[in-house]
Protein backbone atom coordinates (compact mmCIF):
# COMPACT_ATOMS: atom_id res chain seq x y z
CA UNK A 1 0.00 0.00 0.00
CA UNK A 2 1.32 3.46 -0.91
CA UNK A 3 1.96 5.91 1.94
CA UNK A 4 -0.81 8.18 0.63
CA UNK A 5 -3.28 5.26 0.71
CA UNK A 6 -2.23 4.37 4.24
CA UNK A 7 -2.75 7.99 5.31
CA UNK A 8 -6.24 8.05 3.77
CA UNK A 9 -7.19 4.84 5.60
CA UNK A 10 -5.93 6.25 8.90
CA UNK A 11 -7.95 9.44 8.30
CA UNK A 12 -11.10 7.38 7.75
CA UNK A 13 -10.47 5.23 10.83
CA UNK A 14 -9.65 8.13 13.17
CA UNK A 15 -12.77 10.07 12.11
CA UNK A 16 -14.96 7.28 13.53
CA UNK A 17 -15.74 6.35 17.13
CA UNK A 18 -15.14 3.00 18.77
CA UNK A 19 -12.46 1.63 16.45
CA UNK A 20 -9.57 -0.46 17.80
CA UNK A 21 -6.72 -1.10 15.35
CA UNK A 22 -3.04 -1.99 15.15
CA UNK A 23 -0.33 -1.02 12.71
CA UNK A 24 2.44 -3.14 11.17
CA UNK A 25 1.25 -6.42 12.69
CA UNK A 26 3.46 -9.34 11.59
CA UNK A 27 2.00 -12.17 9.53
CA UNK A 28 2.94 -15.52 11.13
CA UNK A 29 5.20 -13.69 13.65
CA UNK A 30 7.61 -12.64 10.88
CA UNK A 31 8.31 -8.90 10.60
CA UNK A 32 9.43 -9.19 6.97
CA UNK A 33 5.72 -9.55 6.06
CA UNK A 34 3.24 -7.35 7.95
CA UNK A 35 -0.39 -6.24 7.84
CA UNK A 36 -0.11 -2.45 7.45
CA UNK A 37 -3.41 -1.80 9.22
CA UNK A 38 -5.39 -4.37 11.16
CA UNK A 39 -8.82 -3.58 12.65
CA UNK A 40 -9.83 -5.51 15.78
CA UNK A 41 -13.14 -3.79 16.65
CA UNK A 42 -15.12 -1.40 14.48
CA UNK A 43 -18.51 0.02 13.65
CA UNK A 44 -20.29 -0.51 10.33
CA UNK A 45 -19.77 3.09 9.18
CA UNK A 46 -15.98 2.66 9.23
CA UNK A 47 -16.16 -0.46 7.07
CA UNK A 48 -18.54 1.22 4.60
CA UNK A 49 -16.31 4.30 4.26
CA UNK A 50 -13.20 2.18 3.67
CA UNK A 51 -14.97 0.16 0.97
CA UNK A 52 -16.32 3.34 -0.67
CA UNK A 53 -12.76 4.73 -0.73
CA UNK A 54 -11.61 1.64 -2.67
CA UNK A 55 -9.85 -0.32 0.06
CA UNK A 56 -9.78 -4.11 0.08
CA UNK A 57 -10.77 -5.71 3.40
CA UNK A 58 -10.01 -9.30 4.30
CA UNK A 59 -10.42 -11.30 7.48
CA UNK A 60 -7.46 -13.08 8.99
CA UNK A 61 -6.98 -14.79 12.34
CA UNK A 62 -5.74 -11.53 13.93
CA UNK A 63 -8.48 -9.21 12.63
CA UNK A 64 -9.62 -7.33 9.53
CA UNK A 65 -6.71 -6.49 7.24
CA UNK A 66 -6.89 -3.33 5.10
CA UNK A 67 -5.09 -3.07 1.77
CA UNK A 68 -5.37 -1.21 -1.52
CA UNK A 69 -4.25 -2.61 -4.87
Amino acid sequence: MKPSDKLKAVEIITAQNSVKCSFNVPVNDNYSNVHDILIHNSNAATINKLVEAGFSLSMCDKGLSIDKY
